[in-house]
């Protein structure tokens, strides 16, 4: 079970910070630069840097148990690294920003990562609690098939 659940962190993941992504391409281009067109190679942004920031968040992997200060440490770099990834990719393909749009570029890509992070952590507390009523279900099983058992 946990190897699938390793599989498909990261699918979903990427699922979640794709669209995320999306609509926040699309809100700050609506916002910011309404007179900017694009062709149809713009549909790549989003699922490559949804991607990258998935693959980026291997700064969160751990064999063992981290504490939660080391969870909240590990999620800050991880942080730091996407906002450095396409500050970058911005910066060597020649877009540099005024001041107020790289806070808030840098704000709404805060505003995604945590999103993201809201929606997996509601997805695990969903099949936590499905998991959890199951488990409960069959010992209540075990318990009345134990009381009826003839000796």
């Amino acid at each position: 079970m946990k190897e699938k659940k390793d599989f498909l962190a990261p699918i979903m993941a990427f699922m979640v910070c794709t669209t995320c992504i999306t609509i926040l391409e699309g809100v700050v281009g609506m916002i910011l630069y309404p007179e900017q067109k694009f062709g149809y190679d713009a549909f790549f942004s989003p699922p490559l840097f949804g991607f990258c920031s998935v693959l980026l968040g291997i700064v969160t992997y751990s064999k063992k148990e981290l504490s939660v200060k080391q969870v909240w440490v590990r999620r800050g770099i991880h942080l730091l690294l996407i906002e450095g990834l396409i500050f970058g990719v911005n910066y060597a393909a020649g877009i540099i920003f005024e001041p107020l749009v790289g806070i808030l570029l840098a704000a709404a890509i805060a505003l995604v990562f945590v999103t993201v992070y809201v929606v997996l952590w509601l997805n695990d507390k969903r099949s936590a609690a499905m998991f959890n009523e199951q488990l409960k279900r069959y010992q209540q099983q075990i318990l009345e098939s134990e009381k009826f058992t003839p000796y």
